[in-house]
């Protein structure tokens, strides 16, 4: 029998639904067979190194959701200390990215001038710190919202655009 050091209930269940379930013990994940998309991953699809790195990396993360994006990618959904937070990671355990919700206060005035610059007419509805491997020093993302549409746009400290997208706003 495998020993492992559980570092909270959310990784002790993971870990106990992977040791009742079989979850794969190597690099190679049940959740191929899963289709990438917006729809929780469940937590015995997980790689168990996976599920270890999350908890190496944020110890306090509890009530996961896990979800599994195109390029074998897992992405972790939680929130601590009221902060939401997804990380990503690769099917061998490897970080990736961690975005962070941060309040529109913490976001660089470069950025959120640049923002408003680029973007007249949207106002900002969300705002986030992206952090990725290999990178240096942190990104911002924002989803700014005109009544039709809503952007994604993914900032450098110093206010250059990295990465857009929208989409239709959805009536409520």
């Amino acid at each position: 029998m495998k020993r492992v050091k559980v570092l909270s209930a959310a990784g002790c269940c993971a870990v106990a639904i992977c040791f009742s379930s079989g979850c794969a013990s190597d690099a190679q994940p049940q959740a191929a067979a899963h289709k990438s998309s917006k729809s929780p991953l469940p937590a015995d699809k997980v790689p168990l190194v996976v599920v270890q790195a999350l908890q190496n990396r944020f110890p306090a993360a509890a009530a996961v959701e896990w979800k599994l994006k195109t390029g074998n990618i897992y992405e972790a959904e939680f929130t601590v200390n009221s902060k939401e937070i997804t990380v990503m990671f690769d099917a061998m355990g490897k970080w990736l990215e961690t975005e962070s919700a941060i309040d529109s206060s913490e976001v660089p005035g470069t950025v959120s001038n640049a923002a408003t610059a680029r973007f007249p007419g949207y106002k900002i509805v969300e705002t986030q710190s992206v952090q990725r491997v290999n990178r240096q020093p942190l990104d911002y993302e924002l989803h700014l919202d005109n009544g039709k549409l809503i952007a994604k746009v993914q900032f450098s400290g110093d206010g250059r655009v990295l990465s857009q997208s929208s989409k239709p706003k959805q009536p409520k």
